[in-house]
């Protein structure tokens, strides 16, 4: 018995050292990402251990003004792990340039540039961001499994993140989710083998009043029937115009009665007169 066990102890530190090492050749385990990848990181041409990753002249500029934001200290710099995510994420967002828009109301703010959702964090780039910041590839891994709005897989040229929470739903979410499917032949969590598209079923946009609705990328298309779906895709895939907003010609949120309450400037007064209190 005393020699079983003897042996037995031998073997197991070989069998532990054995199976790291697996581990390590078959893929980077990490915590689960629900639909923002898997939980291993499988080697694949497009997303490689061995590939590099550099920061453009744009993404410089954003890192230099948010590592300003924090301490000049190892703990300090780890607490930009997630803007710098964010970052790369913004900086593959290959599409944002590309799409020809309008915004509903003429009033509306442009993108100035894109915003993150239709790009990725390539596990190259988390390597990059460990080496700026001092910190272990897993400190940034542990981040970027965490949270699903980094996207740790490639996707199409139009990240399509469809609403399927209750308001979305009871409106019609799931006619719209099957008109995409069927339009563009993919499911929920599937790329078109021509790369165009990637589809993707999120928890609430915030456009609850407009529901049903999809982001694209980083636009809100809103009041959607399967019809004029399938001709924002149609528009899309040909670089044609489209309107960002209500698709069926509502001005912001306004009901079919339009506007029924704050017809008028309010009347005031605004908040507390200051000037009419005593000093003591």
């Amino acid at each position: 018995m005393l020699r079983r066990l003897a042996h037995s102890a031998v073997r197991l530190p070989a069998l532990a050292q054995q199976r790291t090492t697996l581990q390590w050749v078959a893929g980077i385990r990490t915590t689960s990402a629900r639909l923002a990848g898997g939980f291993i990181h499988v080697e694949s041409p497009e997303n490689s251990v061995h590939d590099t990753f550099t920061f453009d002249a744009e993404s410089e500029k954003e890192i230099a003004f948010t590592l300003a934001k924090y301490p000049d200290t190892k703990q300090g710099k780890q607490s930009a792990i997630m803007p710098l995510l964010w970052i790369v994420q913004q900086q593959l967002d290959k599409a944002h340039a590309t799409i020809k828009y309008k915004q509903a109301d003429e009033n509306a703010t442009p993108f100035p540039k894109s915003q993150g959702g239709g790009g990725w964090v390539p596990l190259a780039a988390m390597h990059a961001i460990a080496d700026r910041l001092g910190c272990s590839h897993m400190d940034v891994y542990e981040v970027a499994t965490f949270f699903t709005m980094y996207n740790r897989n490639k996707l199409g040229k139009f990240h399509i993140q469809l609403c399927a929470t209750t308001p979305c739903m009871v409106c019609g979410a799931y006619d719209i989710m099957h008109t995409i499917e069927s339009h563009l032949g993919i499911h929920v969590g599937e790329t078109s083998k021509c790369g165009t598209w990637t589809l993707t079923e999120v928890e609430c946009l915030g456009a609850c009043v407009n529901a049903p609705m999809i982001q694209i990328n980083d636009m809100f298309f809103e009041d959607l029937t399967p019809e004029n779906t399938v001709k924002l895709l149609d528009d899309l895939a040909a670089g044609r115009e489209v309107v960002v907003g209500p698709q069926n010609g509502r001005k912001h949120s306004l009901g079919p009665m339009g506007r029924t309450s704050l017809t008028e400037p309010p009347s005031g007064p605004y908040c507390r007169d200051l000037s009419s209190l005593k000093s003591s």
